[in-house]
């Protein structure tokens, strides 16, 4: 009888991923959420920074997920920025910017990256991890700059086993 176990070279762990916050900023916590945080403001939006990730089937793109935050967007009346490229730690990720108007904030602006850690060859799963960073009301803009300066710390780490990563990071 073989034994088959989690995380293993079979099936690989989670990759993990580290965020520099600055001072003031605090831990957040949410379901469905890997990790998070925010500025807490007694008054007002408080900027935040989320990170996701979830098991993905072979053929997942980033750009099925950018179709996703489009499609969200686009029914709460908002719309979403070109998507773009951008080199964070040693992993490529693919973002866009969506904005939608809200009744108690004036408007949203949120920041999305994803980056997929593929766990083996072809028609392997892999993860998807997801950074989103939110802003919203008349401190939007400075507040963007302020997330935008937290996403770009991001470093994302495939899973090993005796030190040796497991996947190639896509």
């Amino acid at each position: 009888m073989s034994t088959l176990a989690y995380p293993s070279p079979d099936f690989p762990g989670l990759p993990s991923v580290a965020l520099d916050v600055p001072e003031g900023w605090e831990p957040a916590y949410a379901p469905g959420t890997t990790m998070a945080a925010r500025l807490p403001r007694p008054n007002g939006f408080s900027p935040n920074v989320v990170v996701s990730i979830e098991q993905c089937m072979a053929g997942h793109t980033v750009e099925r997920s950018l179709e996703q935050i489009a499609e969200m967007a686009r029914s709460r009346g908002g719309d979403v920025s070109e998507p773009f490229a951008a080199e964070l730690g040693d992993a490529e990720f693919i973002g866009c910017d969506a904005t939608w108007p809200d009744p108690d904030v004036d408007s949203v602006l949120q920041a999305n990256l994803f980056h997929i850690v593929r766990t083996g060859g072809p028609g392997i799963a892999g993860y998807l991890v997801q950074l989103t960073g939110a802003v919203a009301g008349p401190d939007a803009e400075p507040d963007y700059e302020l997330i935008r300066d937290v996403l770009t710390t991001v470093r994302v780490t495939p899973w090993a086993v005796g030190g040796q990563p497991t996947s190639a990071v896509s």
